[in-house]
């Protein structure tokens, strides 16, 4: 059987949570004998390279020249190159957690993107397409104008389809020092190639679900009482986060009533 990974990358000020929530939150949760994890490193501190190589987790150095936004991306195709994997997981690690087993989502749907759309009207196209060149916008507002966002948050992908995202990506930022342009690009892509749609519980963003949620011991539950897979505190900084004290355990999870209710 071929091996899958999950890629995703971290810097100084998402470090912590990554080694204290996300990565035991993954392992606590999903079957990882078939899966690898590596995490592209925007800048560490010393004592987090040190606590993460106790997790024998491989970490990558990664390019310094642009957000790490962009740049996750140029280095994870770079990456994806010298090696032979099946499926790729390209997953967020500053505002995440697993709650529940996403392995099997690695061997359905396998020759496509899969990725969750957000469940709100937002003008995140209008906003950020103007970071491209002008003769570039309409190539861009042809294919996304009227179109749903896609969160670059989690997704799933085959090895050869995600190298070529990244790619597009690479070629197609003008200005990888910027926020934002990138998840125009990976729309841009999933919507010219195509793409299956996730159940929002493996990528549930508090702030724009309109089902709602509760909490009950530091766990999220949709309405229903249906356990949210993977919980996403999305949101620009702190004060747009649903959630406060975000994290894996009993002791964590308190809605940040101005975000979630504003």
């Amino acid at each position: 059987m071929k091996k899958h990974i999950i890629l995703t990358a971290t810097n100084q000020r998402d470090g912590d949570f990554l080694i204290q929530h996300w990565l035991p939150s993954l392992r606590t949760n999903v079957a990882l004998s078939n899966i690898d994890i590596v995490v592209f490193d925007y800048g560490l501190t010393r004592n987090q390279l040190l606590a993460l190589n106790k997790t024998k987790v491989p970490v990558i150095r990664g390019s310094l020249n642009g957000h790490i936004v962009s740049m996750r991306f140029v280095d994870a195709g770079t990456f994806l190159k010298t090696t032979h994997y099946d499926q790729v997981l390209f997953v967020d690690s500053g505002d995440i957690i697993f709650q529940d087993d996403i392995s099997h989502l690695f061997e359905t749907q396998k020759n496509t993107f899969r990725a969750a759309q957000l469940n709100m009207e937002v003008l995140f196209f209008e906003v950020f397409v103007h970071y491209f060149p002008r003769a570039m916008r309409s190539q861009l507002w042809n294919t996304l104008k009227d179109k749903p966002v896609l969160n670059a948050g989690f997704i799933l992908a085959p090895r050869r389809k995600f190298i070529e995202l990244c790619e597009a990506v690479n070629t197609m930022v003008p200005d990888k020092m910027k926020y934002g342009p990138d998840q125009v690009i990976v729309n841009y892509v999933l919507y010219k190639t195509g793409f299956v749609l996730l159940d929002k519980k493996y990528n549930f963003m508090g702030n724009i679900e309109k089902g709602g949620f509760t909490i009950t011991e530091g766990v999220f539950y949709r309405k229903d009482g249906e356990k949210i897979v993977v919980m996403h505190n999305a949101g620009h900084n702190g004060m747009l986060r649903p959630i406060r004290n975000f994290g894996f355990g009993k002791r964590y999870n308190r809605i940040n009533y101005p975000a979630y209710y504003g």
